[in-house]
């Protein structure tokens, strides 16, 4: 635990200058027309309902949990750095629409931040072993006879979409990250069992094609499977609230994420 910890504050630094943090959070704390970002953009109207969920070592945490109870499919959400809000929700929903038990946790012990600096802050506050901890809760919660599972996340809950997979790589069917940074501890990698989707942005300060190469480096060398799609767009691109959010390119990456799903969860 402690060495996925000490490892996730060696990737955070190695992808983070203290420039690229100050372009990303321009990038996101600005609306498209150049005015203040709103503090909430839903997407989708929430239908689901808050749960409290408890680890194996006693612990608690929430998370928000939408769609049919049966569902055959499901997919662990992983919020961004900002934390639980409306905008993971509406992902949860977006999944829950086309079949899914969707499940996003709160890792961030119930803080949300929509100010760039103050969402950096508490994201670089978390512990990755306790976070961990609460990954495999929440797989394990979404675990049902005849469901397979996925894992889904963006910005710091991309990276995080991945080390949810590690802590139950036989529960998990596919991995989903978008313009996150990801693991490259080959050794951890070499567990997983179902293949990985990154889609990254060609203009992202701090998830760059150089980062990107080096996932593919070490996915390859892990033997995992793993398929990289680059957009000619900056972090943020598939968030309404980012000044850098391209709608066309937000509905093309989310229909290659379904037709990805679909192939690896029938």
């Amino acid at each position: 635990m402690l060495r996925y910890t000490i490892q996730l504050t060696i990737v955070f630094l190695l992808a983070v200058s203290s420039a690229s943090i100050a372009k990303l959070q321009a990038a996101d704390a600005l609306a498209a027309d150049g005015s203040p970002a709103p503090a909430v953009i839903p997407t989708i109207s929430p239908t689901g309902h808050i749960v409290e969920l408890r680890t194996p070592i006693g612990t608690t945490f929430n998370a928000y949990v939408t769609g049919a109870e049966d569902a055959k499919r499901g997919v662990l959400i992983i919020h961004d750095r900002r934390g639980l809000g409306d905008y993971a929700k509406g992902w949860a929903e977006r999944f829950a629409a086309i079949g899914y038990r969707a499940l996003v946790v709160d890792l961030y012990d119930g803080r949300y931040s929509n100010e760039p600096a103050g969402a950096t802050r508490i994201m670089t506050s978390i512990d990755q072993a306790s976070a961990n901890v609460n990954l495999k809760a929440g797989l394990a919660y979404l675990k049902a006879p005849g469901r397979t599972l996925a894992t889904f996340g963006w910005d710091f809950g991309g990276g995080q979409a991945l080390w949810a997979a590690l802590q139950d790589p036989e529960a998990v069917a596919a991995t989903v990250i978008y313009y996150g940074p990801m693991s490259t501890d080959v050794k951890a990698l070499r567990t997983l069992k179902g293949p990985v989707l990154g889609i990254f942005a060609k203009n992202d300060p701090w998830v760059s094609p150089l980062h990107v190469v080096g996932y593919q480096d070490a996915m390859r060398e892990a033997g995992a499977p793993f398929s990289v799609i680059p957009y000619d767009a900056g972090h943020g691109f598939t968030n309404p609230i980012n000044r850098v959010y391209n709608k066309k390119l937000a509905d093309d990456a989310w229909g290659k994420t379904q037709a990805f799903l679909e192939e690896r969860l029938k």
